[in-house]
């Protein structure tokens, strides 16, 4: 069973109680993508200056701002789950506001999936392929608690 399928059931429940466990739900997916990037981060800057012709570099100042971004607004959940009037077009808000910063990260991770050159630093594929995996499972806990439709997998 996968995250979405196993939390998607907890979409019934009041805009509250959703909050609070996709709060608990992100910790492990959040640190798990904050390990990737902090591996990429320590990859040698001579092995992955020519990638992405030479725009590497520029990748990860997006995936760093935007991961940034992301945790500053999954933070801020806490504050939101108190609100006793919390509805649900707050939570729906709530869902864009955290969807801009993880699609950023999401779309850097699949681009940098796919780079394949024989020059690559060790562990660049792995690492990368976690990075996608932990984003994927960050979006899974926003998809299963807070999206209206359900989506087929």
């Amino acid at each position: 069973m996968s995250l979405y399928q196993r939390l998607r059931p907890l979409y019934h429940r009041s805009p509250q109680e959703r909050i609070q466990v996709m709060q608990t739900e992100l910790a492990a997916p959040l640190d798990a993508t904050r390990r990737a990037l902090d591996r990429l981060l320590q990859l040698d800057a001579e092995q992955t200056a020519p990638l992405m012709q030479g725009r590497y570099d520029e990748l990860l100042d997006v995936l760093r701002d935007s991961m940034a971004r992301l945790e500053t607004l999954v933070a801020e959940g806490d504050e939101r789950a108190q609100v006793s009037s919390i509805s649900d077009h707050d939570l729906h808000v709530y869902r864009h506001d955290l969807l801009t910063p993880l699609g950023n990260v999401r779309g850097v991770a699949r681009l940098l999936v796919r780079i394949s050159s024989p020059d690559l630093p060790p562990g660049f594929k792995q690492v990368t392929r976690d990075l996608d995996d932990a984003s994927r499972d960050v979006l899974d806990v926003i998809d299963a608690l807070t999206a209206s439709q359900e989506r087929t997998e």
